[in-house]
């Protein structure tokens, strides 16, 4: 009998909408004329209707919790395909059938089987649910299991799209969400479960194609990408990208530039690939070195890279890259070399790297050595022709012929190959071309002449063409210092912090150890940036340039070796440090200013705020006294009553909005008295709500087998009193507030749950500024000061005090505390 096929919808978390894809698949195979069953929870959830329409549910009429479906049933009906929700309910052995799971049952008899799962039951998922509900999934599914299957379709949302889904009430309802629950679907937590599953399913993609895995848990690595410049490098640097995420590992990418005589590329292209990787969260080095494959490699070693992705062109012959990547395979004893085919490259662009150069040299040492076999076998060949002419050639052409030979190897190998071609030259005129032939004796001096003519024109001739090959180089040195200083500037301009960028560059440039900036502080050098390894912390301790005029910022160098060239270029990254330096500073003290229009503007807030809060209660207990006071007014016992009861509330209201104000100013000048002790949370509570009288409008669901709380008692009655008070101004009448608290991840979370209008994401932060009533009803917080007390007080405790979406609408307020036993 044919084995039925599995296919399961592994949804990132629940809610992600793996049974609404599940029930669209049985509708498609439905309408291809297969026999579709589904045996599915009675869920009350928008869309899930449509979904089941035409569909023949396998069970009684009374609807069945699928854990409790009859697999006889199936196995009875026989369809072509099931629907079941839910993979973990059917791997479970059932010991009357020899220990055969439902699943295995179902499948042996040749029915298709289309199942979902929520990613965090897997396995290897144990540390997550741990670090939510400090216990196993009772559900869990061996990793095994999963990967059995035929087919696994993910289904993927993103963190905000499933907190709007849960928001709406479209994946739980208000009162089914518990601590545990709320924790579960925090940003952090989603983000952390979708990472591990998109992790996992590229992981089960490579085994199924028969590759070798690591795992989710592999450790952090590093790629470094070779931007070449050239216009098919950006395909290189996307490989590059790919693999450094699927490895999750740190990207950098490097740029060298040689000098070897050649047209180096243009920028433009250049500049696309660096953005590339910065734009995929990567770092950029440019690198300086006469070899690229030496340079790279050296790098490679000294940064740790695990992998090093560079591009080789196909076409015919020998070109840069390949040499580049041959030379690379060879030298690179600590990374992995990956070669990317890319694109030909046009004539314009020969070099597939770029740079500035480290040592002084004016021809590359390959291209030297070709000279030399090349000026010998020329030598040779023209000696052996102008040798059959002999009799129709004159001594002053063979002299011209053999000045051509020579300038033509000084142009190509500098200075050495054309002293070494001259006097070669000399030789042979002597030997094949002056009378008497083969000796060196020379009988007439007007042969001597021509000779020493001749060799003394070579001579000079080859000094000449090695003094413009040099006068090249130098300027080719020059736009490659430009350069550099042109990318130190660019981080200058484009980043907040730009000292450890430019420090990572001059590093790189100069191959050095270590480097570091310290400033002379009251107790000694204070670092205040390094990157290397065992960077210095005195200036003795390496080579030391001043970044100010007192000398009191230092630049050192650890373990450096620096040419004259060097310097000059090392003295200008030392004004752009200086720059930096100073950037920072004035960036220091602009957000110090700031703070100081900041606390201006909360001045007149207050000022504000206090005219019409503190004026109000007043202008109240005012006219109420005045009233009782008059004598020529006769009031009735309830006039007199009910002008006692508005002095009374009046001056509760002053005295809060009073207390709130000496709170806040307690809170912003960081001299709150905490008296933390073990606290009974029900108490707490009770306390708050006694306070606001508001107690029969508010359910409290506080367990009293909680284990104490350390916090200061006072502090949490007054924020969670302020807390309630602002759920209260809110909810509609007919929705009460609800305080719960339950524990979760090893403390315990108590809970403000209002279902009011809530509050948009991006106007939480702005709540808990003092004076921020974002449209404030309450009349207990005064000047709006509510959640920003709230905050304050639990944040002192070593607590914290979040905001969440109430799904189907309104806000909850977490309060995130420290249970006795596990520290403050």
């Amino acid at each position: 009998m044919t084995q039925g096929v599995l296919r399961v919808y592994l949804g990132v978390a629940p809610g992600a909408g793996a049974t609404f894809r599940m029930l669209d698949e049985g509708q498609r195979r439905r309408g291809r004329g297969a026999d579709v069953v589904v045996v599915i929870d009675e869920v009350d959830r928008p869309g899930l209707g449509d979904r089941l329409a035409g569909l023949e549910r396998l069970g009684t009429a009374v609807p069945t919790r699928v854990a409790e479906a009859d697999v006889d049933a199936v196995l009875a009906r026989r369809p072509d395909v099931l629907l079941f929700d839910g993979l973990d309910r059917m791997i479970r052995p059932d010991p009357g059938r020899a220990g055969a799971t439902p699943l295995e049952l179902i499948l042996a008899t040749g029915i298709d089987v289309v199942t979902t799962m929520s990613a965090h039951r897997l396995g290897s998922f144990r540390d997550l649910q741990l670090a939510v509900t400090g216990r196993p999934d009772p559900d869990e599914v061996p990793d095994e299991v999963l990967r059995r299957a035929d087919q696994i379709e993910l289904v993927d949302i993103t963190p905000d799209a499933l907190r709007r889904r849960m928001a709406h009430g479209n994946v739980l309802a208000a009162d089914a969400v518990d601590a545990t629950v709320a924790e579960f679907f925090r940003p952090a937590h989603l983000s952390a479960l979708r990472e591990r599953t998109l992790i996992w399913v590229v992981d089960d993609i490579r085994r199924r194609r028969h590759e070798d895995t690591t795992g989710t848990g592999a450790p952090t690595e590093r790629v470094g990408i070779g931007l070449t410049g050239a216009a098919s490098g950006l395909h290189v640097v996307e490989r590059g990208i790919e693999l450094a995420r699927r490895a999750d590992a740190e990207i950098i990418g490097v740029h060298v530039r040689p000098v070897d005589g050649f047209v180096t590329r243009s920028g433009p292209h250049l500049d696309a690939q660096r953005r590339s990787v910065l734009a995929a969260g990567g770092s950029y080095r440019e690198l300086v070195g006469d070899s690229v494959a030496e340079t790279l490699a050296s790098f490679a070693e000294r940064e740790s890279l695990r992998h090093l992705v560079v591009g080789a062109r196909r076409e015919s012959g020998r070109d840069a890259a390949g040499s580049v990547a041959e030379a690379l395979v060879r030298l690179a004893s600590t990374a992995d070399v990956h070669v990317v085919a890319a694109d030909p490259a046009t004539p314009a662009e020969r070099r597939s790297f770029a740079g500035l150069p480290r040592a002084f040299a004016s021809v590359p040492a390959g291209r030297r050595t070709g000279t030399w076999v090349g000026g010998a076998i020329g030598l040779a060949l023209l000696t052996t022709l102008l040798a059959e002419l002999r009799p129709h050639v004159s001594l002053t052409t063979a002299a011209l012929l053999y000045l051509s030979l020579v300038l033509v190897v000084a142009a190509a190998g500098g200075l050495l190959p054309g002293l070494a071609a001259s006097l070669t030259a000399f030789v042979l005129l002597n030997w094949y071309f002056t009378p008497p032939f083969r000796s060196l004796h020379i009988d007439e001096p007007e042969n001597l002449v021509t000779l020493i003519v001749f060799v003394t024109v070579a001579l000079v001739v080859s000094a000449l063409v090695d003094r413009s090959a040099r006068r090249s180089i130098e300027a080719r040195r020059a736009r490659a210092e430009a350069s550099a200083l042109a990318s130190t500037s660019a981080a200058l301009v484009g980043s907040n912090a730009p000292l450890p960028e430019l420090l990572a560059q001059i590093r790189s440039t100069f191959a050095l150890d270590s480097a570091t900036v310290l400033e002379r502080g009251p107790h000694g050098w204070e670092t205040i940036c390094a990157v290397g390894d065992d960077p210095p912390v005195r200036p003795e301790d390496g080579s030391a340039r001043p970044l100010d005029r007192t000398g009191q910022v230092m630049l050192v160098l650890g373990a450096a070796t620096l040419s004259p060239d060097d310097h000059l270029v090392l003295n200008a990254f030392v004004d752009q440090l200086a720059t930096a330096r100073e950037a920072s500073r004035l960036r220091a003290e602009t957000e110090r200013l700031e703070a100081v229009e900041r606390t201006n503007a909360l001045r007149s807030a207050l000022l504000q705020a206090v005219s019409h809060d503190l004026r109000t209660p007043l202008a109240a207990i005012k006219a109420s006294a005045s009233g009782l006071l008059r004598a020529d007014v006769e009031l009735t016992p309830g006039d007199r009553n009910r002008l006692i009861v508005n002095i009374d509330r009046s001056t509760d209201r002053l005295d809060r909005v009073v207390g709130n104000l000496l709170d806040m100013s307690r809170i912003q000048a960081g001299c709150l008295d905490l008296t933390t002790r073990p606290s009974a949370l029900e108490d707490v509570v009770a306390a708050a709500l006694a306070a606001l009288d508001h107690s029969v409008t508010v359910r409290v669901d506080v367990p009293e087998s909680l284990p104490l709380v350390l916090v200061d008692p006072e502090l949490l009655e007054r924020a969670l009193a302020n807390v309630v008070s602002n759920a209260l101004a809110w909810a509609p009448a007919d929705r009460p507030v609800r305080i719960e608290a339950a524990e979760v991840a090893g403390r315990i979370d108590l809970r403000v749950v209002d279902q009011g209008p809530g509050i948009p994401p991006h106007a939480r932060a702005r709540v808990f500024e003092p004076f921020q009533r974002f449209g404030d009803r309450s009349t207990d917080a005064g000047v709006g000061l509510g959640l920003a007390i709230a905050r304050g007080f639990t944040t002192a405790m070593g607590g914290r005090l979040t905001l969440d979406d109430t799904p189907g609408g309104g806000l909850t307020v977490t309060f995130g505390l420290t249970p006795v036993g596990t520290g403050a």
